[in-house]
């Protein structure tokens, strides 16, 4: 009985250790789930990033993945997680290039020339110029990256397309030909801004010819303590009011806004305290008693009270958990929380905003994952034990048999 005594004895060890060795393995942390998401996404043949329904490189999915890579801080690696030098000749290539004296201002070429395309020959708007032109500021402060200062964008077809889209008003569309609205009119100066100093040769606040009428018709868009989308709009709403303000702080003239504060207190008043969805708490409806708080507008209302320093009146805990809400199974970002689909450019844009909240790469990498429960891994080691437990096992049979 003592050969039994002892492999018994064995055996019962050998369970001890496989309990002692196999560790639980712990879920994703919300940061590996984008990162994961990110690094799926990029096309290393045509250097841009594509969204999941074609596989069709885009701007607006490459602005976004390169903003969340910028705000978690890996841009700066060196080695970067991709190529930047062959993400700006993605960029470069998808700006609208077709000889811009044709005098057919209904043509396709005409409207769209010097402006960023969606994709390849795609349809060019005042929002995809504005991530274009915030792609290339990005891509540009990594000036030590090989080939980064050597290629650029063409400036003055890009300021021929801004100038096109200049309604008589002194407002923009979001593209030639379109009615003015506010959103497109503070893109629009934002990137004759952000021209004006990266292409001092260009003087583009030359093209607002009449910077008067622009401003009043912005002016004309306020409606009370916020803004409309134009002057005949019905309602204000947060996303109007935070493009008003910051495009009336862009133009020249103005040193100051009136009605700032009132504007302010009005946009903390839409964060949401309470829902009957909890994943809803935090975030910001879009106008008075609509209760449809979205990613979207909370952005836009975060952006202007971080520029106007009214962001210490948020309560950052509940927006924070909002935002964090928002992140869907693949690892990308929705308009709500509980969204089947998400988008790199909302990606992007939570990682920013959470970078005004305390840091985006600490909040998402101590935030699990919801969609990634943790469990038991075996690896090699595991497997060796095993096969040592189901030695001993057979031992331990045959001296029981033999005994």
């Amino acid at each position: 009985m003592k050969r039994v005594k002892v492999i018994t004895i064995a055996f019962a060890f050998m369970l001890v250790l496989v309990a002692a060795t196999a560790q639980p393995v712990a879920a994703a942390s919300r940061s590996d789930s984008l990162r994961s998401y990110i690094s799926g996404r990029f096309d290393v043949e045509r250097g841009g990033y594509s969204p999941p329904i074609d596989d069709v490189v885009r701007v607006d999915a490459t602005y976004g993945a390169i903003l969340a890579l910028n705000e978690l801080g890996s841009l700066v690696a060196r080695p970067p997680p991709v190529n930047l030098t062959q993400v700006l000749d993605s960029l470069i290539i998808r700006q609208w290039d077709i000889d811009e004296d044709t005098n057919d201002t209904d043509s396709v070429d005409y409207k769209r020339y010097g402006g960023f395309s969606e994709y390849l020959v795609g349809p060019v708007t005042m929002n995809m110029n504005m991530m274009g032109i915030t792609l290339l500021a990005m891509l540009k402060t990594q000036a030590d990256y090989p080939g980064i200062v050597s290629i650029d964008i063409d400036t003055e077809a890009l300021l021929t397309h801004i100038n096109r889209t200049q309604t008589s008003f002194g407002a923009f569309g979001a593209v030639p030909g379109y009615n003015p609205d506010i959103v497109s009119t503070y893109q629009a100066l934002y990137i004759i801004n952000f021209l004006s100093q990266y292409d001092q040769s260009l003087n583009a606040w030359d093209i607002v010819t009449n910077e008067t009428a622009t401003r009043e018709w912005i002016d004309n868009c306020r409606n009370g303590d916020g803004f409309k989308l134009s002057p005949e709009a019905d309602t204000i709403g947060v996303t109007a009011t935070a493009a008003g303000i910051m495009a009336l702080d862009l133009l020249p003239s103005v040193s100051s806004v009136p009605g700032l504060q009132d504007a302010v207190d009005w946009i903390l008043a839409r964060q949401i305290e309470d829902a009957v969805d909890e994943d809803f708490i935090g975030g910001f409806e879009e106008g008075l008693a609509t209760e449809d708080p979205n990613f979207k507008t909370t952005y836009y209302a975060l952006k202007l009270l971080n520029f106007t320093g009214g962001l210490a009146s948020v309560n950052e805990s509940i927006v924070i958990d909002f935002i964090l809400n928002c992140q869907v199974e693949d690892g990308s970002w929705g308009y709500i929380p509980g969204a089947d689909n998400g988008n790199l450019m909302y990606a992007g844009e939570a990682c920013e905003l959470l970078n005004l909240l305390g840091g985006a790469s600490s909040i998402l990498a101590s935030s699990e994952d919801p969609y990634s429960p943790g469990g038991f891994a075996l690896d090699w080691r595991y497997v060796v034990v095993v096969g040592i437990v189901l030695v001993a096992l057979v031992l331990a049979v045959v001296s029981v048999r033999t005994d």
